[in-house]
Parts: structure tokens; C-alpha cells; sequence
């Protein structure tokens, strides 16, 4: 692949950004927001050499971001987001609160539901990408999170954490396939993006992860833009989460 088009961030720059935007979830929540979770962002290890990323970043989800679509699908306004792109996730609510020195098994026994979700994450309006520091400080470029039908996990069967893995999705606009992705996309296993998340906010002095958390965790496909008008479904194999169907307006 060809060289960095920005010379990857120092530790010191990336908890700077992680600082910036926990000043920006201050001010939602004194606005009145709930932090509700979180996103995790930059999983595919095989961009992060074009991107300049070193890791996976993540940041908060609130109240009025996450939305919950259901089995049916639904609608949504794009009016409120710059530069929308759509990113196909898996989406892990926590039953119990999971310890830092959690395994990918103790990980899944924390959690209680999973479901299929649409992360909008957004774009400077300039159209220019912005630098890891920037897209963690402007929250992990979060717009909005719309969550499917969830499955509690009981349900989902045997051998959960090697089907993650190995799940496949296709991702269609207005029927039309823009591109198949897979589990293992996402840091080898979308549990592992939960590891990442809980050592990096105790790394960063933040609270940890706690039961009743909804965690995305990251994308199985690229990241492609959305317009008004456009209708984006998926299609799952290997785990029987109910499909989405997004129309936006």
C-alpha cells in the first residue's frame, strides 16, 4: 500500500483528543444527555496504514443518538449530520459489568442481547478526512447508532464467539450490493473492539464500562456516504440477528 498520508499520532496527541472530547461529552451532559455507551471506530487493522491509526479509537453514544429501529426497520432523517456515511456494526448490550482482565469469553458471558446496527458517523465539511486526533475529538465521529430487532444471546446458540468471527454480511443500497464484509474484519472478532474500549478508557482515566452499556462495535464493510432518498438493507449469515431496513430522509 502506498506511504501514510499523515504521519501516525503520538500517545501524547491521541490522550490530548481523548481529553478534547471528554470536554465535549461534559458539555452534552450538562445539556441534559445521557451517555448510554459506546462506538469503537478504525477496527479494520488493513486501513490503518492509509488512515495513519495505530489502534481503534473509540467514543460516547447518547440517549439521543442511539435509536432503536426494531425488527419493521424505519426511517431517518439525515438533516441533522454532515457528511453522513453508513457503517454496518454489531451491536453488544451488557447485562453484567465485565472486569478489565476480561477474556473474549468473559466478555460474551457479560452480555445479555445483540442485535445488528447502522452507525452514522460523520464527515468535516470540507470534505477533507480528518486525522486520527481529530476524528477522536469530535467523539469518534458519532452521529447516530440505529439499532435492529435484538436477540438475547441465549437464544443465538452454541459456539457464539467463533461465529462472530466468522459471520458474513451484505450490504445493499436501494437493492443494489455495495459490498459483503465479514466478522473478522472488525479486529480479527467484534469482542475483541470491547477490550480495546474498557483498556482504553482506563487508560485514560475514564469511567469504566458497566452493566447496561450498548457497545458498536465497528464495521464489517467500508464506511460509504448516504443520501436522502436511499434505502440500505443487510443481509446476515451465521448468526440469527433480524436484518436491517433503513429508508432516509
Amino acid at each position: 500500500m502506498a506511504s501514510l498520508a499523515r504521519p501516525p499520532a503520538t500517545s501524547s496527541e491521541l490522550s490530548a483528543a481523548y481529553r478534547a472530547a471528554a470536554q465535549r461529552e461534559l458539555q452534552r451532559t450538562r445539556t441534559g444527555a445521557v451517555i448510554v455507551g459506546h462506538k469503537v471506530g478504525y477496527t479494520n487493522i488493513g486501513a490503518w496504514q492509509r488512515l495513519g491509526a495505530t489502534e481503534p479509537m473509540w467514543g460516547a453514544m447518547y440517549d439521543d443518538t442511539v435509536i432503536q429501529i426494531g425488527r419493521a426497520g424505519g426511517t431517518c432523517s439525515l438533516a441533522p449530520f454532515v457528511g453522513p456515511r453508513i457503517e454496518p456494526e454489531i451491536v453488544l448490550h451488557f447485562g453484567k459489568t465485565p472486569s478489565l482482565q476480561a477474556t473474549l469469553e468473559d466478555v460474551l458471558d457479560c452480555v445479555d442481547w445483540m442485535a445488528q446496527g447502522f452507525e452514522i458517523v460523520l464527515t468535516p465539511a470540507d470534505g477533507v478526512p480528518p486525522t486520527v486526533p481529530e476524528a477522536i475529538s469530535m467523539g469518534g465521529m458519532h452521529g447516530a447508532l440505529l439499532v435492529g430487532h435484538p436477540r438475547p444471546v441465549a437464544e443465538l446458540g452454541p459456539d457464539l464467539r467463533a461465529r462472530l468471527e466468522a459471520v458474513q454480511l451484505a450490504l445493499y443500497c436501494d437493492g443494489r450490493l455495495k459490498e459483503q464484509g465479514a466478522g473478522s474484519n472488525v479486529l480479527g472478532n467484534p469482542l475483541n473492539s470491547v477490550l480495546h474500549l474498557m483498556q482504553g478508557l482506563a487508560r485514560e482515566g475514564r469511567p469504566p464500562l458497566q452493566a447496561g452499556s450498548i457497545v458498536t462495535t465497528g464495521t464489517l464493510t467500508a464506511a460509504f456516504p448516504i443520501a436522502a432518498g436511499e434505502r440500505w438493507t443487510t443481509r446476515l449469515t451465521g448468526l440469527d440477528l433480524p436484518d436491517l431496513d433503513v429508508r432516509f430522509e
